[in-house]
Order: C-alpha cells, then structure tokens, then sequence
C-alpha cells in the first residue's frame, strides 16, 4: 500500500468522485478511503468544499437547431456536425436525439414557479392603484394581505404593477388650477386666438426669478456607468442655505430682451413701481404705440399703487389669468439665462451680477 501525504498535497479543488478514483488506483486502504470520505463530507457541510460545476450554456437558436438536423439527414455524423458548428458532441447528439423522439426542435415549455397571486388578487391589486396613484407597494401589499390573508411582498406587487403598464415615476409639476382657473386660462385663449402677428410684436412680456449662486432648482441627469454613482463628475454638488441668489426683474419682446432689474430686499408695491418707471417704461416705449404690457396678477402687480402708476402712464395691461406661469414665454428666456449663468462657475454675489448683466447685454439670450 503506498503511502498517504498530507491533504495539503490534494490538488484544489478536487470532487468527491475523483478522491475516491486516486484512492482506487492507489490502492488505499478501507480506513483511509472512510478517513477521506468522512473529511469530504465534513468540508461539504461547513461550506468550504469547492465544486467544479459545469457552466450553463446559452440556449442554441432555433436556425441552428435546424441546421444540426439538417446535417445528420446529409449523412454526416455527430463529431463532423460539432466540428462544422463549432459546438460540442454531446450537444449536437442531445438535439438530433429530441428531434427523433418528438419530431421537432423547439424546447418544451418549461414550467416555473406558481403564481402567487390570483387573477381576483391582481385586479384588486390594479384597483387600488389606480384609485390612489400615490399608494406605495408597501401599503398596498398591506391591504392585499388584510383582504386575502397571503402575505405578499412589495417587488411582487411591483411586478404585478409592470405587467398591466404601471411603473413608479416622478409626478410632473405643475400650478395647483382650480376650476376657475381653467375656466379663465380657456378663456384668455379664446379670446387672443384671433390676434394677428403684428399684436404678439407689441407684447412686453415681464416676471421676476430667482437665479441661485450655486446650482438649479431644475431636476438635472448625467451619464454614467453602474457603479459610478458617487464619482466626481457624476455627483451633483451640494452646500448649506443654497450659497445664496439675486431676484432678477426683465422684459422681452419679439424686438429682443429689454431693461434688467436687480431687487435688493424683498419688493413691496412701492419698489415695484420704481422698477416699472426705471426699466419698463423705456423697453415699452420702443415698441411704439401700439404696445401691450403684461405682468401676473401677484399682489404687488394690482395692488391700487400699481394700477393707479400704470393708468397715468396710459399702459395698455393685458388681462392676465392666475396661476399661468407656463403661459408667459419669458421663462423659456429665464431657463437659458441661468444654464449660461451655471456655465461660468461664478463664486460670489458680485460675481453672479456681472456674469448676468454681461449675458444680458451680449445679445446671446
């Protein structure tokens, strides 16, 4: 009987099967091969056993299942096929052997694990989320299991979800419109539908923002790969009390951007009213006689200061409904304002007003 070496001699990683065929052919003893069989299952239940398991192969394609019947109909045999296809026997054997016994090269179906939810589960499931579209899965598996009895987790309620076209996303905003609200924005455009192009070249479109030192308030995204997500350049910078903002009144016109006004403090009728004489009093004057003011109906546009400002000065106002932001083209101005302010990594206040006052007077907006 020869001689047993260390186990740290046994090649790693090494099967069951194949340390009883060395023990065969070395002619062990019956208390080494229950000494080794016995280590073996040890290692086996504590995990630390490596088996060398064959990988699973993609699934071969119907043309190509096909072609490997088509070949062993020519007469060519298994190991010609496999070395044609470039595949390996046992595969080519295996399809030519179920065309055989079944007459066809598809797959039978395959039967996965039961569905847990039935289709009384799933409707109930698709009413609740259609009548709260702000219900998490969370609560909603709460209320299945509190109906049904069957516990369900919440990524099986978001499948359930996906199946009928449902998906979680981020909810849009928008202005909160009342019915009156609607009632006056369809009635601002019907009522303007009919002007020609020569009266919308008379608009002087007007409304404050807000332009931050450091960032957007817009949602922003970036391209990265998975697992990039806290890298420098794919990270969206952040710093305490927003690093500080200027409000900002303009105009435009379709002639282009009128007078920019800078308000320090919070604006009240009074200020308001001086911005008006300063800065849109000129802008309107250049679009003649025929020019339409328009500002939103925030207190300290129709405030009695205000209006009583703009009826000396013989301003024609244009009936503005609440609550229509999104109608006032200038925001559009606004948007590119500030996606040219972020460009210039500004660091200070100061800095902000001269990168916005330059960009303004550059004619680029």
């Amino acid at each position: 009987m020869s001689k047993l070496g260390p186990i740290s001699h046994f090649p790693s990683p090494v099967s069951c099967d194949s340390l009883v065929l060395q023990g065969l052919r070395c002619e062990w003893g019956a208390g080494v091969l229950n000494l080794v069989s016995s280590l073996s299952n040890s290692l086996i239940l504590t995990c630390h056993w490596k088996f060398n398991m064959a990988p699973h192969g993609k699934q071969l394609s119907e043309d190509l299942k096909k072609r490997i019947v088509a070949l062993h109909k020519d007469g060519l045999g298994y190991k010609m096929i496999a070395k044609t296809l470039k595949l390996s026997c046992s595969t080519v054997a295996k399809t030519v052997q179920r065309f055989n016994w079944t007459g066809y090269t598809q797959n039978r179906p395959r039967h996965g694990r039961p569905k847990k939810l039935s289709a009384r589960a799933q409707r109930h499931i698709q009413r609740l989320s259609l009548g709260n579209r702000r219900m998490s899965a969370a609560s909603i598996a709460a209320e299945v299991e509190g109906v049904g009895g069957q516990p369900v987790s919440a990524q099986t309620i978001r499948c359930t979800l996906h199946q009928i076209g449902l998906h979680g996303c981020r909810p849009r905003r928008k202005p909160l419109l009342k019915m009156m609200h609607k009632k006056a924005r369809k009635q601002l455009s019907e009522d303007k539908q009919t002007k020609d192009m020569d009266y919308w070249n008379h608009v002087l479109w007007s409304i404050e923002t807000k332009i931050n030192l450091f960032g957007l308030d817009g949602v922003k995204r970036v391209w990265r790969k998975p697992g990039e997500e806290y890298k420098d350049k794919c990270v969206l910078p952040t710093v305490k009390h927003g690093g500080g903002s200027v409000m900002v009144w303009g105009c435009m016109s379709a002639a282009g951007t009128g007078e920019l006004q800078f308000i320090e403090g919070t604006m009240n009728a009074n200020m308001y009213c001086d911005i008006l004489k300063q800065s849109m009093i000129p802008s309107l004057r250049r679009l003649g006689r025929r020019a339409v003011f328009q500002h939103d109906n925030d207190p300290k546009h129709t405030s009695k200061t205000t209006t009583a400002l703009l009826k000396k000065l013989r301003v024609k106002v244009m009936d503005w409904p609440s609550m229509s932001p999104d109608l006032n083209p200038i925001e559009h101005l606004w948007g590119i304002l500030k996606r040219k302010v972020e460009e210039c990594k500004v660091s200070n206040i100061n800095q902000l007003c001269d990168v916005v006052m330059e960009e303004d007077s550059s004619g680029n907006l």
